[in-house]
């Protein structure tokens, strides 16, 4: 096969992804762009801890992620309820599998999974790990006037994603995300059959470690890149049959948005990020192995 024909190829493998992630983006935005009281969400988190974190997190969006990691700086919120958040997170495979019809039965896995997992490993966190964790409750919270301008500085400083544009029309963004996820899969799909051709499936296969227990623990380590691209090639990875189930869920449950680096952005305790990112690890290897072992 030559390179034109790898390409042509791609498309016809690809191009029906492109018109369900449109609507899958549309409805997104919608949810998004919807006027909600955040004082509701706020109270909720406090209250509720990780188990209102994983439900929030499971929506596909990074800016729960960086909202939670937030509010963890500012101690409003505790380290199991911010993990929890973390661990739900799914970025852009949801919107990816969704595309896929032949992968709703992984989608339900994933979601159901990622929803237990979070919460127990937040509970976890909270009442074994870590006790007594001492949080500022809203309710105490004395209202602090703000200037306007520094205010907007701050929110978009904050909450700004490079995957999202809310500065263009419902229709346009939707658009252009879906667009900029269906290039991430394409260019992943073409490297795949390119390398199949040129090297065989069989070395492919040597090389992403099929079948070898060390797979989980590098798909949990490229999560942590704090892109939409990681989680793209996981789940393309996966739907390609190069990454087994396991390593995808480690990959997914480290892969925690900005989160982690809105943490960095605004200065919180390095023992807190140490034990988020540890935490994050420990629990997408023992889940990924465990899936490969059962």
């Amino acid at each position: 096969m030559n390179f034109i024909d790898i390409i042509l190829d791609t498309i016809h493998d690809t191009w029906a992804m492109l018109p369900l992630l449109y609507i899958t983006y549309c409805i997104l935005e919608v949810f998004e762009r919807k006027n909600t009281q955040d004082d509701k969400l706020f109270f909720g988190l406090q209250r509720l801890g990780p188990i209102l974190g994983a439900l929030v997190g499971l929506i596909p969006q990074c800016g729960f992620s960086i909202l939670a990691a937030m509010l963890f700086v500012q101690n409003n919120i505790t380290l199991g309820t911010l993990v929890s958040v973390m661990i739900a997170t799914s970025d852009e495979a949801i919107p990816i599998l969704i595309s896929n019809p032949k992968m709703y039965s992984s989608l339900l896995g994933i979601l159901g999974l990622k929803l237990v997992i979070a919460i127990v490993v937040g509970l976890f966190t909270d009442h074994v790990l870590f006790r007594n964790q001492k949080i500022l409750r809203f309710e105490d919270m004395e209202e602090e006037e703000y200037d306007d301008e520094e205010y907007e500085e701050e929110e978009s400083s904050g909450s700004s994603c490079p995957c999202c544009y809310p500065e263009y029309p419902l229709w346009i963004s939707a658009l252009l995300r879906s667009l900029k996820i269906y290039v991430f899969i394409f260019i992943t799909s073409f490297v795949l059959t390119l390398l199949m051709e040129l090297i065989g499936e069989k070395t492919l296969s040597m090389i992403l470690l099929q079948d070898n227990l060390f797979q989980p623990i590098i798909a949990a380590l490229f999560g942590f890149i704090p892109n939409c691209a990681a989680t793209v090639v996981l789940t393309q990875l996966y739907t390609a049959g190069e990454l087994s189930f396991g390593s995808l869920l480690a990959g997914l449950v480290t892969n925690a948005g900005l989160g982690l680096i809105v943490m960095i952005r605004y200065e919180a305790k390095k023992k807190d990020i140490l034990r988020t990112i540890s935490i994050l690890f420990i629990t997408g290897i023992i889940i990924g192995i465990g899936f490969m072992l059962l």
